[in-house]
């Protein structure tokens, strides 16, 4: 089995903002970081969605999770502080 993707975005439908940061993910950084980022859908994968956004506090959409140090990025309307997000190590 391969290692769990460092990054989750949590997104669902009828989200306005999920939309403006999966637009922001694949033209300002053209996609950079698709191979790092796994997509958890609300609607698409209400478990899996639950469980870990449950596990880490969340109750908005969209949100950003480094899973080896457990931080969120909830602030996702700026590029500049989602870009500092996703560099990280």
């Amino acid at each position: 089995m391969t290692d769990p993707k460092p990054f989750v975005l949590f997104t669902q439908d009828q989200c306005p903002q999920c939309e403006t940061l999966k637009r922001m993910l694949t033209l300002p950084l053209r996609g950079a970081f698709d191979d790092q980022i796994e997509v958890l859908h609300r609607q698409q994968n209400p478990d899996a969605f639950t469980a870990l956004a449950d596990a880490h506090g969340l109750a908005r959409t969209p949100a950003l999770l480094h899973r080896p140090s457990g931080e969120v990025l909830l602030d996702t309307g700026s590029l500049g502080a989602v870009k500092a997000f996703l560099t990280q190590s």
